[in-house]
């Protein structure tokens, strides 16, 4: 915070010089008209004698007043040199400086922000002393959501989980519907209740869920949650979904394997009639749908070559956004063929227990879901989940 003093004291510096010290130098002499001035106009104005005579006497009269204030300096000289006037002003506006800066300057704000880029050259005492900064500029400024997640999110990796809850109900309460924080809002309420999953922690995942069908802490929450209930086919929904976000062969993707494993060798037991099913092979299930997408004419299949390909389907009718089941696919070839199955089924839902879908294709530039991120898109309406036809949808240019 003491680099920014010098500028203050420059400036500080610079309205003294300019309210005191510049009208001191800078005087401008206004000699004005004088008495004689005045009694020649008189002269050529009036022709009465005793007119004349009085104006005399008065220039007389004028000029022994000035002679005597002569010691005392030129009467204009003085109007212009009010110190204890500039004086005052000098003050209020040093005073004013300091106070902006104090109230708007948020040089600390900026400190901090360099402090968080530079972390990865900082050491373990550094980060706890910047955790204190940003602990006492999140007290001074309760309403920076930027501060409430650094601090929710530090407090979930130091295993400090009720922490963390309560910076994200801090945001929750002025962003009540972003799925990001209601994810991690619901992670930290499970962890903080001893891996138990609330009802509170169970509506704000699934209503991240609602919004972002992607969310990954609510996702996690949602199956970690089902699996300690026992509802291990809930569960191998949600990790499947967690699976698919992964990168194949990436520590995660693997984790999510080992888990689904887990989850279907305990569902096996319950049921120990029912055939496992294998988790590195899709089995042949009877509810599928095949779609094949089309470019339109005018476009050159170049310019969406390897691009990434949403294969969205909802229950038909449904004016919900949440989907049942998402393919990603990364179109090598035009037209694209895909297949959606059970295994492609969200959130713990079922393809094969809806009888038709409601289909939507995005196509990605950025990889990201959702409409704002199509450069393309295609829709199609009431669709067999059992039947044997080929569906076709041929893209158009997303208007958003």
């Amino acid at each position: 915070m003491t680099e920014l003093w010098p500028i203050v004291v420059a400036l500080c510096a610079l309205a003294v010089v300019f309210v005191v010290g510049l009208p001191m130098i800078w005087r401008r002499q206004i000699e004005g008209e004088t008495v004689e001035d005045w009694l020649a106009v008189r002269r050529e104005e009036i022709t009465d004698e005793t007119l004349l005579s009085d104006a005399q006497l008065r220039v007389w009269d004028d000029k022994e007043a000035d002679n005597k204030v002569d010691d005392a300096g030129p009467l204009v000289t003085r109007a212009v040199s009010r110190p204890g006037y500039q004086v005052a002003l000098a003050g209020a506006i040093v005073l004013a400086t300091l106070v902006l800066y104090d109230r708007l300057g948020a040089y600390e704000d900026v400190q901090i922000t360099r402090a968080i880029a530079s972390l990865s050259e900082a050491t373990p005492n550094d980060v706890t002393a910047l955790i204190e900064r940003i602990e006492a500029r999140s007290a001074a400024r309760p309403t920076n959501l930027d501060y409430q997640s650094l601090l929710g999110e530090y407090y979930v990796a130091t295993g400090n989980a009720a922490g963390a809850l309560e910076r994200f109900e801090l945001i929750l309460a002025e962003a009540p519907n972003a799925p990001d924080v209601l994810g991690r809002a619901a992670q930290a309420e499970f962890v903080a209740q001893g891996q138990v999953l609330t009802e509170r922690a169970r509506a704000r995942a699934e209503q991240a869920l609602a919004g972002n069908p992607r969310q990954k802490s609510a996702l996690a929450t949602l199956a970690m949650g089902s699996f300690g209930a026992e509802q291990y086919q809930e569960a191998i929904g949600y990790m499947r979904v967690l699976r698919d976000l992964e990168v194949p062969g990436s520590e995660g993707h693997q984790l999510m394997l080992n888990a689904i494993v887990e989850a279907q060798a305990r569902l096996n037991e319950e049921t120990p009639n029912q055939a496992p099913v294998s988790v590195t092979e899709t089995p042949a299930l009877t509810a599928s749908v095949t779609l094949l997408v089309r470019l339109p004419e005018a476009l050159e299949a170049a310019a969406v070559t390897g691009k990434t390909v949403f294969i969205i389907a909802r229950p038909a009718g449904s004016t919900a956004r949440m989907p049942t089941a998402v393919a990603r696919v990364i179109a090598a070839d035009w037209p694209l063929r895909a297949t959606l199955t059970d295994e492609n089924s969200m959130a713990g839902q079922k393809l094969s227990a809806l009888a038709l879908v409601d289909l939507e294709v995005q196509v990605s530039d950025n990889g990201q879901p959702g409409l704002d991120n199509a450069r393309f898109t295609g829709e199609l309406r009431g669709v067999s989940v059992r039947g044997k036809d080929i569906s076709e949808i041929v893209l158009r240019a997303n208007a958003q």
